[in-house]
This record gives C-alpha cells, sequence and structure tokens, in this order.
C-alpha cells in the first residue's frame, strides 16, 4: 500500500465514513478485486434547473440548463456530491453519466450523488434559445466565468434540496468536481474560484498552462508526432514524407482534381479554401487518434493509420489520405460515425455559422456543427490556445500560429479580438502561483497526450493536496473510460485517486 492509504483516519461520523471504511477493506485485500466493467457511458433522463443568463449583472432572467443525475448510490445528508462538469460539446441524454467509473466506482465507494451540467451555450442549454448563436448574446454571456457560476448554483441547490447541512456539520455534503481535457481546466477553476463551494477537484489531462501562455506553440504536435512514433516506429517520417506530396499536389491541382483525389462529395469553387481544409482535417485527425491512442501498443487507430502511411510510402501516399478521411475523419466524440458515405463531405466537418473553415481558433480542431462553432468562438475569446507547426520535431507541414491570424479569424467569425491573459491574470493559475492560490486539487495526465504539454506534470504541494498523477502511455483522459481496455497502469491509477478522495473526504468531515 502507497503511504498515504496507511493514514486514512478510523471510522466515524456520518454515514459516508461506513463506505470509506468498506473502501479501506478493498484496499488492503488488494488489486486482486477486479473493478466492475460498464459501458462507456451511461444513459440518463435530462434534468431541467433554472439558471440566470448572466450571474454578475442586475438581470433577472433565466434559462433551463440541462443537467443529469445518478443518486443510486447516494447515502444521505454527510455524502459526498461529485460533480462532473460538461464541456465543449453537447450531452444528449444517450450519453447522460459520460464517465461510468464516477458513477460506478467513485460514487458507490463513497456514497456518493453525482452530477452532470451541460456547459451553456451547447446542446439544449441555450440561454437565448435559438437566438443564442448570435454575436450579441455570445459577447455577452458565453464565458467560462459564467460556467463555473452555473454550476456552484447548481450544487448550492442540490445541497439544499438534499438536505445537507453547513460546512462542519455532520450532515454536510463535500463536493468535488470532475472534468477532463477543457471541464478538467473548469474543475480546477472551480475549486479555486469557488472556495466556499468546491471542497476538491480532479482534473485530468486538464491544460491550464494553455490559457496561462505557458506553452510554446511547436509543443502540441511534437508530443503527437512523438506518440505516433512510438505506436510505430517509421511512422513520423511516412507521414511527413505523404505530407509533402499532398502539398505538391495542391500546387497544381484544380478544384475538380482535388476533390476526384481524395473522393470529397460536395462541388467546392475555391481550390485554395478546399486545400486547407483538407490539410487541416488530416491534421486534426492525427491530433484525434492520438487523443484515443491508448494502449498504444494495441489495434489503435493511430496505429493502423501509421501502419497504413508507411505501406503507402513511395506510391500511393494520397490514397492514404483518402483512406484516413473516408476511415477515421468521420469518427466523431465517442468515435460516433458522422456520416456514413463512400464520399468525404467536407461541410459535415465544418463548424457552424458564417465564414466557417476546418482551421478553427483551436489548431487541433473543433468538432462540427453548433457545438464546433461555439469551441471557436471560446478560444477566440479566452481559452486562447497557441498550437502550430513549424518544429522538425513535428511530421507536419511548416504553418506557425500567429496572433495576426487568430486576430483577423475571430474578427471575421464574430466580430471579437481574442484575450489570451485576462483570465490567468485575473485568476492566477499559472504554475507559479498556484500553491499559494489554491488547495487539493488532482492533476492527472497520460504523457503519451499531446495535451499533457500544457498540464501539471508534478507535485506542487503534497501538504496542500496539490497533487499529479502521470500515466507514462496513457492518452487523453484513459483512466476516466472504463471501456478502454484495463492496463494494470489504469488500474494502479485508479486506486491512487481512490486512496486520495478518500483522505480528503476524512479530512473535510
Amino acid at each position: 500500500l502507497k503511504p498515504f492509504c496507511l493514514k486514512l483516519c478510523p471510522i466515524k461520523g456520518p454515514l459516508v465514513l461506513l463506505h470509506m471504511a468498506f473502501f479501506k477493506l478493498h484496499l488492503l485485500l488488494g488489486a486482486c478485486w477486479a473493478l466492475p466493467a460498464v459501458s462507456l457511458t451511461v444513459p440518463s433522463k435530462a434534468l431541467w434547473f433554472q439558471q440566470k443568463v448572466n450571474h454578475f449583472s442586475a438581470s433577472n432572467a433565466t434559462y433551463l440548463q440541462r443537467y443529469y443525475m445518478d443518486d443510486k448510490h447516494w447515502a444521505g445528508p454527510g455524502s459526498p456530491i461529485f460533480v462532473i462538469m460538461g464541456g465543449e460539446r453537447g450531452i444528449p441524454p444517450e450519453m447522460g453519466i459520460f464517465w461510468p467509473w464516477i458513477s460506478e466506482v467513485l460514487a458507490r465507494q463513497f456514497g456518493g450523488l453525482v452530477l452532470v451540467p451541460e456547459h451553456r451555450f451547447y446542446g439544449e442549454s441555450l440561454p437565448y434559445g435559438p437566438a443564442s448563436y448570435e454575436a450579441e448574446h455570445l459577447k455577452g454571456a458565453m464565458t467560462s466565468q459564467e460556467a463555473l457560476a452555473d454550476a456552484a448554483e447548481l450544487i448550492r441547490s442540490t445541497q439544499l434540496a438534499r438536505n445537507c447541512t453547513v460546512t462542519g456539520t455532520s450532515g454536510y455534503c463535500p463536493v468535488l468536481v470532475i472534468g477532463g481535457s477543457y471541464s478538467g481546466f473548469l474543475a480546477a477553476m472551480m475549486r479555486m474560484r469557488y472556495p466556499a463551494v468546491v471542497d476538491m477537484a480532479y482534473a485530468s489531462s486538464a491544460p491550464l498552462k494553455f490559457y496561462s501562455q505557458e506553452v510554446g506553440q511547436y509543443a502540441y504536435y511534437a508530443k503527437v508526432t512523438e506518440s505516433a512514433e512510438k505506436s510505430m516506429k517509421g511512422c513520423a517520417a511516412a507521414v511527413l514524407q505523404a505530407f509533402q506530396k499532398m502539398m505538391d499536389f495542391f500546387q497544381t491541382a484544380n478544384s475538380s482534381q482535388i476533390a476526384q483525389q481524395f473522393s470529397v462529395c460536395e462541388p467546392v469553387s475555391q481550390p485554395a479554401d478546399l486545400a486547407d481544409n483538407l490539410l487541416f482535417l488530416a491534421e486534426q485527425t492525427f491530433a484525434t487518434l492520438n487523443m484515443v491512442n491508448y494502449p498504444p501498443n494495441s489495434n489503435t487507430g493511430l496505429r493502423r493509420t501509421c501502419g497504413s502511411f508507411i505501406a503507402a510510402a513511395g506510391h500511393r501516399e494520397l490514397e492514404a489520405f483518402r483512406d484516413l478521411f473516408l476511415q477515421e475523419t468521420h469518427l466523431g466524440f465517442m468515435n460516433q460515425p458522422l456520416s456514413r458515405s463512400t464520399c468525404f463531405n467536407v461541410s459535415a466537418h465544418l463548424p457552424a455559422g458564417e465564414s466557417a473553415t476546418a482551421r478553427c481558433g483551436d489548431w487541433s480542431g473543433c468538432t462540427p456543427g453548433r457545438d464546433g462553432e461555439m469551441w471557436d468562438f471560446q478560444t477566440c475569446s479566452f481559452e486562447v490556445e497557441r498550437i502550430g507547426f513549424g518544429s522538425e520535431e513535428q511530421m507536419f507541414p511548416s504553418h506557425p500560429w500567429t496572433m495576426e491570424w487568430l486576430k483577423e479569424h475571430c474578427m471575421k467569425r464574430f466580430a471579437v479580438r481574442p484575450q489570451p491573459k485576462s483570465l490567468v491574470d485575473l485568476w492566477g493559475f499559472d504554475e507559479a502561483t498556484l500553491v499559494s492560490s489554491t488547495s487539493r486539487i488532482l492533476f492527472v495526465n497520460g504523457l503519451n497526450d499531446g495535451w499533457s504539454v500544457a498540464g501539471i506534470l508534478q507535485n506542487l504541494s503534497r501538504e496542500k493536496g496539490l497533487i499529479a498523477i502521470n500515466l507514462p502511455n496513457g492518452a487523453h483522459h484513459s483512466e476516466l473510460s472504463l471501456g478502454l481496455e484495463e492496463t494494470e497502469e489504469v488500474r494502479q491509477v485508479r486506486q491512487q485517486i481512490l486512496a486520495i478522495v478518500g483522505q480528503w473526504l476524512e479530512e473535510i468531515n
């Protein structure tokens, strides 16, 4: 057992501690207990909460925020509330509780209740209804600050409805906020910005350093390249050679030739626009494949793609890209097909809205449709990510990111100017000041994940509970999805997470 596992206190107080006693027995019996196998998501009934449209004004305007709840393990007042933060996509009922490890393991161990609020302006949580996507409404209400306030209001309302009592009493319901990727950033910020509401945070693959502007622009795709080469030796060289062939082809081909070569469905009049959309969608596909490249030596999409490009080297590189578009690019979130067609529909992969292009504010890629449009807006305003192409450590054509490009793109799309330093200057979440700003945040990173270059990779203060756990072979929040093949690495990390949460709960109670 880890030393901190042995420091857990004896049973006392409210019912949650009885669950913790069984959890300690689970630890003492060791890893011979297998964690239960569950699906990728837990479909749930949508619930609706009346939220303020603007938490920081005197307006009384409200909207209905969609959320989900799982209370089957709830042990009553004195038990914890686990909040899975919604991120940059809608959460339909068939997805519901989208990280079952939280509801089926963490909540069961500690008698917890699980909440999943959908992020404002995504899915059906629309503060202005169908008019929500108008620029004037986005500028006024589409911010992470407002999303954090939404979650805080929902938490307080739930505590009241569940008869939880105030901090320091036996009926207090401690709150752990959980998130992965952008929602991992939100989870950490909930602990920092609302310490009276949130007692602890678990931030997986959370790219804080992108939003504090502490990462060089070439780091992300250098890590994606490194991960591809680890998946299959020779991959990086083969992919770079293929991209060079693609760029050469674009120099002389017209729109019809480009569409024919890559099996594009719809006619496109401007060859330069079509070429850049295809180039970026190919780059974005490698970024997406990197996020789900776990376990790295199994038959993942990235490993299959690397094999295809190596086999195509020297004679059919362009066909390899066509196959990439038809076989891998069409897969969306949770690997759900965006389309089933023998041709590649470029438009189906673009964000919604005027002047939309595949190359959005986030150069790792935006999802199609309204969700992609909303994330494009966020990365055009406060969540600015410097991600570019141009390093010798990358397997991609040189295309540096510039603030000038972003300003032009964002003005054309939304008539907004990026504010890359506004949040970190106000909130102080750069690595140097985190220790003095907060406590009890667990950072988990997969070191094969491109986003890990912006993560907190080492303990900042064990005394204050600012702890980092790294999976050397992990991808994007791999430990949160039980549907993936469960390696020994993931099992060990989950045991550490359970022990840390258990220790924090005893400290709070």
